[in-house]
């Protein structure tokens, strides 16, 4: 293995400003540094690990600035990093700014001064002193909401000399700040990119409607690319749209509605698509402006994906690559991106207290570098606007929903044409916007409560239709048409079947041709397309109609779970909300789908959440019964559990012998405590489940019961405790305690942004010297459920334990004791349950006498 690292002092014009470079560092193999560091990269490239978490701990972002100074951020400090043995790897730091209250989530250099984005603003650093470190005071040059997820982020100044800055939707009153006149767009919603003039006085929202992209980079012809989040907890319901990289235009509107409705790819005023890459967690982009790396790395852009730990190329011909991720368990939350200005990638590793760190990524046969900055030309580029997609635009440009109904007879004639489907597909948009267009309904609608909750956001119009009957008559007719018709386009007879649903038809003919339609589509979110749909129709039911619903109720939810599709959090309020709509439609559907001969699968529950309490104990019998003759699903079990009527003893009996229904079979004895059950409501009170131990302790208070202590057997545990009385009895030295709370690592669990335990200031006012000496003795004893960890067993075998900081349905990131970051797809998860032990060890204490416990004590309370 060949490295090759030089460290050069640059001296810029006659600042004399000293600054330390990193240039090149060549390798020979990529599998010596992709082996040693977990990370698995593309063909051609090496990479390796040039900062730690020492250095870098909880990485947030990094930059470098024209001559080579890599700095970084995290929480509380912003730090240029310097490699001081000429190894290739950074062994120091100089602190720049310090006292952050988050870390920086825009970072980039201009001539020499720093800007960053943190406390509530867009900061500005300089070199005041002329040693190559930025020192100044902070001078804040915008004020805007920082600091959350769906804040502020990356700052960068374009190809025209202003300013660029890109804000999450949740950045809270930012929208105020908007000062131009005649700003190209006038009621901007969502995240936005902003474009501010040099001096930061004129602000002006550039494009808008992200979700929350948190960076961006500035593209051929007068564009930006940016890498917008998905509606993560929408995934497997038909308003889902992945994490996408567009290509941005000055005006465009990337679709962000609300939780429930993002506008398609094929609208109209939508940013280009130039690649969808499913589920993630966006964060740093970067255009691959430097020939250093192969040559299918040039004309393209890098975006960084921190769930999955992924570095993706998009390029600019469509194609996609990997660039690096993480082999088996390996944690890589990849936070931001930036180039050295030999072209080697510098990426930072971080975010919600995972461990920090920086990575280089290189070529092994590195070409010599090439600057292919794209400059942007000076005229604006102006969009083709035929009739249709003009009026499109004047009725956004509006910010409020109107019924126009000059636009919705342009959008009627446009669908007589007999066109092209995405002329069909144009039309349609431009007639549900002249109808008052999608998005959040309005809790005083007169159509209901029921149709106006978020399960309708892209089914409803946020005004009623008020057009006339004969053009609505006109309008239902060509659909129905189109809808009848030998296409195959699924995408098109989707949105042909929403602008039904948005016409509210009072049509027995619309809502058989759509319940026809659920028959003739596969995927279970194209059928829940067509059943939200028909919960719009505003047509009394007959049985058989009743019968067509309650039919597509029991097979969707069921083909979800056997497609492998995964559903979040939403899946079940927006069910419920769906559930609600449809029994408002019609009274007997509930009673219809409990007495279904196929109901009575797990997935089947998501419609008990909203059911009335006579059909839901008619339901819960129901399964009882048939449950008879075979083992019961868990969630099954537990559903039943949960109900009023007390269940067989011969049931629970057979349920505390199976672990996996054993849950169930507590909940109901509580219900329905009897003497005979205080050992199982013992054990009950001791669960990792809170809702069980709530219920077991209820019960037995009410038989008037023991609660039970968690003791341990633990040899070590007993001695401790029985020495407590004469370590008490001692008057501790509170600087020798604060040295044992140090040397022990009590302060790496208990202080600071990674803390795994809970913090112990004031500790003493809420708990005596007896308990915190027990907690700290025996941390098992007593778990609170926010700090106790999860215990996982993979496919191949592995026991896992840490705390989770961030889960999702693709899978989970996790910080253990040792502060190692790991990533656990869900297709690599076994099983997964509440740890019943604590991450702080039992030998805590291993080794010292009752002074330095009393010591130890001591400190702790004065904290």
């Amino acid at each position: 293995m060949v490295i090759i690292s030089r460290i050069f002092f640059a001296i810029r014009s006659n600042q004399m400003r000293l600054s330390v470079i990193l240039l090149t560092l060549v390798f020979s193999s990529t599998q010596v540094f992709a082996g040693d560091t977990g990370i698995d990269v593309a063909d051609g490239l090496t990479i390796r690990l040039v900062a730690d978490d020492d250095l870098v701990p909880d990485c947030t972002t990094v930059t470098v600035d024209s001559l080579g100074q890599v700095v970084a951020s995290g929480p509380g400090y912003i730090r240029a990093l310097i490699d001081n043995n000429n190894d290739g790897v950074f062994d120091m730091e100089k602190t720049l700014v310090e006292g952050i209250s988050h870390g920086a989530h825009g970072l980039c250099f201009d001539a020499g001064d720093l800007y960053f984005v943190a406390d509530g603003g867009v900061w500005k650093v300089s070199d005041s002193d002329d040693d190559g470190f930025v020192d100044s005071q902070p001078q804040r040059m915008l004020e805007i909401k920082t600091g959350g997820e769906h804040d502020a982020h990356a700052v960068r100044k374009g190809p025209d000399g202003y300013w660029y800055l890109i804000a999450g939707n949740a950045t809270k009153g930012m929208f105020d700040l908007q000062n131009v006149e005649s700003p190209v767009i006038a009621s901007p919603r969502a995240g936005a990119i902003w474009r501010i003039t040099p001096d930061w006085t004129r602000r002006e929202v550039w494009a808008y409607g992200f979700r929350n992209a948190y960076d961006f980079d500035f593209a051929p012809g007068h564009a930006i690319d940016t890498f917008d989040s998905d509606g993560e907890r929408d995934v497997s319901l038909p308003w889902y749209r992945p994490t996408r990289v567009f290509r941005v235009r000055m005006g465009q509107d990337a679709g962000w509605i609300s939780r429930s409705w993002k506008r398609p790819n094929f609208d109209p005023q939508m940013p280009a698509v130039i690649a969808e890459l499913g589920r993630g967690s966006p964060t740093g982009v970067l255009r691959s402006g430097n020939r250093r790396l192969p040559k299918r790395f040039n004309n393209g852009v890098f975006v960084l994906d921190w769930t999955f730990g992924r570095i993706i190329f998009v390029g600019d011909n469509g194609r996609s690559e990997i660039v690096a991720q993480p082999s088996g368990t390996t944690g890589f939350a990849v936070t931001d991106i930036d180039a050295l200005p030999d072209g080697q990638l510098v990426i930072s590793v971080g975010g919600r207290r995972s461990r920090g760190g920086l990575y280089l990524i290189d070529a092994i046969e590195p070409t010599a570098a090439t600057k292919t900055e794209p400059l942007w030309s000076e005229e604006v580029v102006e969009f083709q606007r035929e009739e249709i997609t003009r009026r499109l635009f004047e009725l956004r440009a509006l910010g409020e929903p109107v019924v126009d109904a000059e636009a919705a007879a342009v959008a009627i004639a446009a669908l007589q044409m007999n066109t092209t489907e995405q002329r069909y597909m144009n039309a349609m948009t431009l007639l549900i916007e002249s109808l008052g267009g999608l998005g959040p309904g309005d809790p005083k609608d007169a159509r209901g409560k029921e149709q106006v909750a978020a399960v309708f956001d892209g089914y409803r119009g946020r005004k009623r239709p008020a057009i006339e009957a004969r053009l609505l008559q006109e309008a239902t007719e060509k659909l129905l048409e189109v809808l009848k018709s030998d296409s195959d386009n699924v995408p098109f007879r989707n949105e042909v079947v929403r602008t039904l649903a948005v016409l509210e038809p009072e049509s027995k003919e619309v809502f058989n041709t759509l319940a026809s339609d659920l028959g003739r589509v596969e995927s279970p979110m194209d059928k829940l397309h067509r059943l939200i749909a028909l919960a719009r129709l505003p047509v009394s039911r007959s049985d058989e109609m009743t019968e067509q619903v309650v039919a597509a109720m029991i097979e969707i939810p069921v083909l979800v779970e056997e497609s492998g599709l995964k559903v979040d959090r939403n899946w079940t309020p927006r069910l419920g909300e769906l559930f609600d709509a449809l029994a408002r439609r019609d009274s007997l559907l509930p009673s219809r789908l409990v007495s279904h001969p196929d109901f009575g699968h797990p997935a089947h529950l998501v419609w008990t959440e909203r059911m009335d309490p006579e059909n839901l104990e008619r339901a819960r019998q129901l399964l009882l019964v048939r449950s008879r003759d075979g083992q019961i699903d868990p969630a099954i079990a537990k559903f039943i559990a949960l109900g009023n009527d007390a269940i067989p003893r011969s049931f629970i009996k057979q349920w505390l012998a199976d672990p996996n229904t054993r849950t169930a079979a507590w909940l109901a004895l509580a219900r329905n405590p009897s003497e005979v059950d205080i050992g199982q409501l013992q054990q009950a009170a001791l669960s990792v489940d809170s809702t069980v131990r709530a219920a077991a302790e209820m019960a037995l208070k009410k038989l008037d019961a023991e609660l039970p202590n968690r003791e341990s057997n633990s040899q070590t545990v007993q001695t401790w405790i029985k020495r407590t009385k004469a370590i008490l009895a001692r008057k501790g030295n509170l600087e020798s305690g604060k040295q044992l709370f140090v040397a022990r690592q009590c302060a790496n669990c208990h202080n600071g942004a990674k803390a795994l335990g809970p913090s112990l200031e004031g500790i003493s006012k809420r708990f005596s010297g007896e308990d915190i000496l027990r907690a700290t003795v025996d941390p098992n004893h007593t778990i609170a459920d926010r700090y106790r960890a999860k215990q996982i067993l993979t496919a191949d075998g592995d026991v896992l334990v840490g705390m989770t900081i961030y889960e999702s349905v693709d899978g989970l990131t996790l910080l253990t004791a040792e502060s190692r970051t790991l990533r656990l797809n869900a297709d690599d998860i076994e099983e997964i349950k509440d740890s019943t032990k604590s991450l702080m060890p039992e030998g805590l204490l291993k080794g010292l006498y009752n002074d330095h416990v009393a010591d130890l004590l001591a400190y702790m309370q004065s904290l």
